[in-house]
Parts: structure tokens; C-alpha cells; sequence
């Protein structure tokens, strides 16, 4: 019993050194006190500008080195333009590293979004250089099986030379595909690979006339597709 209480008292007498350590490696007044002084970005950065980095990270200079909230620099750092995920760690006596991973942005999102490779948008203040990416428009929420649709629609239109430029999801469920050359397909959700490939199979067979010039192919037929002017 004597010893229970005594390993008790070592260690209550440990946790409440340590609880010490810690108040006053925390009080500006102290001589344990270490402030962060600086940070170091570790990344590179495209889009993201500098400037907007380093008006979050000033906010935390001068912080104690042990409770500057890590998390929630890396929260406001995420809320930059451009910014998809941060990560910062400390480095000791007094600097943080600073890593930044960007937007990579594979398509548009009607005229103001672009979309990421997860599928999700998100909106820059500037789409400056990226008017050449195939533009998406839908429901927000379905951005991420747009952006699949895209993939199988151009893999499969690919063999007959055809090339997206826009992909619309319609609330109705209507797949509208505008192509480069100036022509569109129409698709209904239902089966809409298995009436693309057949498109595809069936087009060589068009007359040259038809295949020279752009046009509406219209395949929500179940026994063909409808072809008609732009």
C-alpha cells in the first residue's frame, strides 16, 4: 500500500512539473518562451500568389513555438485561391515549414469553375490560360461523374476522330456533347455508353456528305440515331 502511494505521489508530483514546463514555455515573460520568428515555404508554387501566403503566416509570428495551433493556420491557408490542401509543422527553436499543394485544374466548369482531378470545382479569381480545357456543366453535385462521363465519351468517340469541347449534364438527364468540328450528340442517361459505341460502329457507314460537314446526331432512339443540320 505504502508503495502504491508513493509511485501515486512521483507521479503526481511528475505531471504537475511537467504541466509547469508547459505554462511557462507558453508566458511571454518567461525565459522558456520561444515565439515562432519565421517560416519557410517548402513548395512550389504555380498559381498561388506569395503575397496571400504570407499576410496568413505574419498572423502567427511571435506565437509560442509550442501553441501556435497548427491546424488552423493550415485551415486558412486552404481558403486561398487555388490552395487544395496545406500542411505545416513545426521546426525547432522558432520556424514552421510551410508546404502548399495547388489546384490542378482538367477541365472548366461553365464559365467561372474549373474542375479538379478529383471531380470537385472550385473558382478561381483568374481563368487566364485555360480557355483550351473541355468546358463541364451539370448539377454541382454530380461535377465528380461529369468529369468520368468525359473520360469514357472521348476514349470512345476517339476511334472515329471526334473530339470534345463541351460535355452537359441537363437536369432532364440529357447528355448534350458539342464536339471541335462544330457538331453535337445527344445522349439519354439511360444506356448511354452502350447507344455511344453504337454510334460509333455506325458512323463510318454515313455518307461522306453527312461526315464532311457538322451536325446534330441525336442517339435517343433504342433501333438507331436521328442526324440532323447544327
Amino acid at each position: 500500500m505504502i508503495d502504491k502511494l508513493l509511485r501515486s505521489a512521483v507521479w503526481l508530483s511528475m505531471l504537475g512539473a511537467s504541466v509547469a514546463v508547459i505554462w511557462l514555455l507558453m508566458q511571454e515573460d518567461s525565459p522558456l518562451f520561444r515565439p515562432i520568428q519565421q517560416y519557410e515555404l517548402v513548395s512550389e508554387i504555380q498559381h498561388v500568389k506569395p503575397v496571400e501566403i504570407d499576410a496568413v503566416m505574419q498572423r502567427y509570428l511571435g506565437r509560442s513555438f509550442w501553441e501556435v495551433e497548427l491546424e488552423s493556420i493550415q485551415s486558412e491557408l486552404t481558403r486561398l485561391d487555388w490552395v487544395s490542401s496545406a500542411l505545416v509543422k513545426r521546426s525547432w527553436p522558432a520556424q514552421l515549414y510551410v508546404s502548399i499543394q495547388e489546384q490542378k485544374p482538367v477541365a472548366r466548369w461553365g464559365q467561372a469553375g474549373l474542375v479538379n482531378q478529383a471531380g470537385l470545382v472550385f473558382y478561381p479569381n483568374d481563368l487566364a490560360g485555360f480557355n483550351n480545357l473541355v468546358v463541364l456543366k451539370g448539377p454541382l453535385a454530380d461535377s465528380a461523374k461529369i468529369l468520368v462521363k468525359l473520360s469514357l465519351f472521348q476514349t470512345a468517340l476517339k476511334s472515329i476522330e471526334f473530339t470534345i469541347s463541351a460535355l452537359s449534364l441537363q437536369l432532364d438527364g440529357i447528355w448534350r456533347i458539342s464536339l471541335l468540328d462544330g457538331s453535337k450528340i445527344i445522349l439519354d442517361k439511360t444506356d448511354d455508353d452502350a447507344r455511344l459505341n453504337q454510334f460509333v460502329r455506325a458512323y463510318p457507314k454515313l455518307s461522306m456528305a453527312l461526315r464532311k460537314s457538322p451536325q446534330v446526331y441525336d442517339l435517343r432512339y433504342s433501333n438507331g440515331f436521328i442526324v440532323g443540320g447544327v
